[in-house]
């Protein structure tokens, strides 16, 4: 049985964080969805979440298999939403699962389930019981996987690209 588990990502591990995303942004572009292919996420924002201390590694046998942020301050994007509407039961503070990517070489291991349990975790360790996550309207292979792990779907945003997106919640 692999040993998984979570690592804050420090500063000088961002060249890690770059090739993951980097990764991640060609395997949509083979999809044909339209997600992070206008140079979002960029450095910019790595660094902000690294700095924050919001960005975390999933390690799997000692091996960096993916990347992620979870936010705990809120976004504006997430405060209304179109066609649709948080659940009636919605926390003022909640947590936001951002850029989940997982390596080329961990595809098709079902990581992405792991790193958002995971990440569940984080957000309970926080005394945070309202969790929300996005992905864009295409990006069907995320959808299912943040279905499975008990998201509902809410509704649709547009995120700070622009991109639609459609708009998950759960409570733990």
């Amino acid at each position: 049985m692999p040993v998984v588990y979570l690592k804050k990502v420090q500063l000088e591990q961002l060249d890690q964080v770059i090739e993951i995303i980097e990764e991640a942004k060609t395997v949509l572009k083979q999809r044909d969805i339209n997600l992070w292919q206008d140079g979002y996420p960029d450095r910019d924002v790595l660094v902000s979440d690294i700095k924050r201390g919001i960005a975390y590694f999933l390690i799997k046998d000692g091996d960096i298999a993916g990347v992620a942020a979870i936010e705990d301050q809120g976004e504006k994007f997430y405060e209304e939403l179109i066609e649709g509407s948080w659940a009636p039961e919605s926390q003022p503070h909640y947590a936001i699962i951002h850029r989940v990517a997982i390596s080329q070489r961990h595809q098709g291991e079902g990581l992405a389930s792991v790193f958002i349990q995971h990440l569940l975790s984080i957000a309970a360790s926080k005394g945070l019981t309202d969790i929300r996550i996005d992905t864009h309207v295409d990006n069907v292979p995320m959808q299912h996987v943040i279905l499975k792990n008990g998201f509902v779907q809410c509704g649709k945003l547009f995120n700070a690209s622009h991109t639609p997106c459609v708009a998950f919640q759960r409570f733990i």
